[in-house]
């Protein structure tokens, strides 16, 4: 049985498929643990995958010593226009409200997900695999993001 260090550092790399593949720094140096469609299964894999490295049971590995850093997706840029196309497995009424909704993405590298401002809701934190990066907009979704948006930037005096 290997000594765990105090933390354990791991990455995600952005696949073409956009997929996230998870690296572990493990005692031979960084491995590959696993691949996953979802970021909200990253820390979960992570930490697997540095238990079977280390060659102890998962329980022995807290989450809160794992960092994963995400870097922001190679498909994704700061102030682009998204559609908002998925809200994973989330069934709650919220997180569907802006379903189909045209938005800003800015990255949030410390979370590994994007603040989208959606005219109309406000913002709010997203992950990559819910997004059309290359969405069609109309006309009136264009006017309406970019009056929203010119509202939101102004301060009250």
């Amino acid at each position: 049985m290997a000594d765990i260090p105090l933390r354990i550092r791991a990455r995600v790399r952005h696949e073409p498929d956009r997929s996230y593949a998870v690296l572990v720094e493990g005692p031979e140096g960084e491995v590959l643990v696993a691949v996953t469609r979802s970021t909200r299964e990253v820390h979960r894999v992570a930490r697997e995958g540095a238990a079977r490295l280390f060659g102890v049971p998962t329980e022995r590995v807290a989450g809160e010593y794992v960092d994963v850093v995400i870097p922001q997706p190679p498909y994704g840029r700061d102030g682009q226009w998204v559609r908002i196309v998925s809200t994973g497995e989330s069934t709650d009424p919220e997180d569907s409200a802006d379903l189909g909704a045209a938005g800003e993405a800015h990255w949030f590298g410390h979370e590994g997900a994007w603040f989208v401002t959606v005219a109309g809701s406000g913002t709010a934190l997203h992950p990559s695999e819910h997004f059309d990066f290359a969405p069609v907009l109309t006309d009136e979704e264009v006017a309406e993001l970019r009056s929203y948006l010119a509202r939101s930037a102004r301060r009250p005096t």
